[in-house]
């Protein structure tokens, strides 16, 4: 059977402008993020690993967090099943890994990457998710938005992803919920509470990107910022007036 630490290096040389940061992880900083692959191992100790995109925020202020992953995305096979491979046999899925993560974070794993793609992205997360109006899923959408609008300062985009929140948060009724731990304002201070002070938002960044482990990870760069038109979520009232609406 393949070593780890093999198949480690496979990895690492499939996708050469990522840096390896720990024994498991593939990252590269990319302005105010960290992008790159895990190569999960199963937490019940089984003889397979699951790679997993992730995206974390180097907006994070608490050293404790430093690192969690706001967003984060299995890879699938073609079937849309995890893409988990068995130890022993991954010389024979790695090429097809390779062409699966290609299809599904190609746009985003690289060196110089689109505003839009990033933006975008999150349509792909939102596919994922179990519930439609589940506010633990939505927070983090909402927050890695707002933190590359506020990076490169654009507030006629701030402006409509908050109106974007706010029309979301009206679905979050006692039926989304019934099993959460927080009230819809204190969800609300959770979205927006990073954000408040774009002055502390950037020295924040700042500090966590001199971290020795970050400072040394290869660079990459986001373009297309003055591009990106941001699509306003349409209520399902502005939808039917726009049927009535003569053109």
């Amino acid at each position: 059977m393949k070593q780890y630490k093999d198949i480690f290096k496979e990895w690492h040389r499939g996708f050469p402008v990522l840096s390896k940061y720990t024994e498991r992880t593939l990252y590269m900083r990319i302005n105010p993020l960290i992008i790159g692959l895990r190569l999960q191992k199963d937490r019940f100790g089984g003889d397979y690993y699951l790679p997993v995109l992730e995206i974390i925020p180097l907006w994070e202020e608490n050293p404790k967090r430093f690192g969690d992953p706001i967003c984060w995305d299995n890879l699938q096979n073609m079937k849309r099943h995890d893409f988990t491979i068995i130890y022993n046999q991954h010389d024979y899925y790695f090429p097809k890994a390779l062409t699966c993560v290609e299809i599904q974070f190609g746009k985003i794993l690289k060196e110089v990457v689109f505003f839009r793609d990033l933006m975008e992205f999150k349509n792909h997360l939102i596919r994922q998710f179990i519930t439609k109006h589940n506010p633990c899923d939505w927070i983090y959408v909402f927050q890695l938005q707002l933190g590359l609008a506020l990076y490169f300062n654009k507030r006629d985009l701030l402006e409509q992803i908050e109106l974007n929140i706010e029309r979301e948060i009206k679905y979050w009724t006692p039926k989304y919920l019934h099993y959460c731990d927080e009230s819809i304002d204190e969800y609300r201070e959770q979205i927006y509470q990073p954000f408040k002070d774009r002055e502390k938002f950037m020295e924040i960044i700042e500090m966590n990107s001199r971290r020795s482990k970050v400072a040394k990870l290869n660079v990459g760069t986001i373009v297309g910022i003055d591009d990106y038109h941001y699509e306003t979520k349409q209520s399902w009232l502005d939808r039917l007036r726009s049927l009535f609406t003569k053109r």
